[in-house]
This record gives structure tokens, sequence and C-alpha cells, in this order.
């Protein structure tokens, strides 16, 4: 027979198998399942927050890309502003220089009308004075036809000086 140690022994190991045995299948099944499902959760959580983090910087990155479109665009609104201003100013300034020639050439006209009035008046009273002078000097010793030639003659030497 067997000794009685040998049979806790047998009776222990019944008891720990059928124990292990409805372990495994009420308790560790469900327990393993529970785990699964946890690190399931888990690994879901990590992959949502991994597409966050990539939407989020591709939505920085996009951001950071309309960021710099706006400065090249302000940039480029400055400069065409610039070059306008710089347009307008040369039109001006082209304005300005064709009414100063202009002004220029008229005052220019309007001195020669007067110095060519100016001679004209001087001609006239030039021709005027000799005439009084040389009818006083000679009004005695001249005729009428003789004052006419000296008249002419005196216009013609005024003329050509």
């Amino acid at each position: 027979m067997i000794s009685v140690e040998a049979q806790v022994l047998v009776w222990a190991l019944i008891v720990f198998g059928a124990l292990l045995g409805l372990l495994w299948k009420y308790a560790w099944g469900p327990i393993m399942h529970a785990l699964e499902e946890r690190e399931k959760r888990i690994q879901k959580t990590i992959d949502d927050a991994k597409a966050q983090f990539q939407a989020a910087e591709a939505k920085a990155a996009e951001y950071e890309r309309r960021l710099h479109q706006a400065r090249d665009d302000a940039a480029e609104i400055i400069a065409e502003g610039k070059r306008d201003v710089e347009k307008v100013h040369a039109e001006i300034t082209a304005e300005a220089n064709k009414e100063a020639a202009r002004v220029l050439e008229r005052a220019k006209r309007e001195i020669l009308l007067a110095k060519q009035a100016a001679v004209e008046e001087i001609r006239q009273e030039a021709v005027t004075l000799t005439a009084d002078i040389a009818v006083r000097v000679l009004q005695r010793e001249i005729n009428a036809e003789d004052h006419n030639r000296f008249v002419r003659e005196a216009v013609e030497q005024i003329t050509r000086s």
C-alpha cells in the first residue's frame, strides 16, 4: 500500500491539478482576455495619439507654409507699391520737366517778340529823330523831294545796321 505521505502527495497533486484546471478555465482565460483587451485599448490610444500628432504636425507645417506665403505676398505688395510710387514720381517729374520746358520756350518767344518790338520802336524813333534833325538843319536848302530821299536813305542805313 501507499504510504500516507504519498497519498497526501497524490491528493495534493490532484487538488492542485483540479484547481489549476478550474483557474485556467474560469480565471486565467478571462484575465488573459482582459489583459489582451487592455493591450488593444492601449495600442489604439497610442495609435490615435500618433495620428493626432502627425495631423498636428501637418497643420503646423501648413500654417508655417501659409505664414511664409503671407509674408511673401506682403513683400510683393510692398515692392509693387514702391514700384508704383517710383512710376508716379517719374511721371510727375517728366510732366514737370515738360511744363518747365514749355514755360521756358514761351518766355523765350515773349522775350524775342518784346526785343523785336523794342528794336522796331527804336528804329522808328531813330528815323523820326534823324528826319527831324535833318529837316531842321536843311529846312531852308532842301525841298520835299530831297527830304524824302534823305529819310529813305537814313531808314535803309539804320535797317542795315
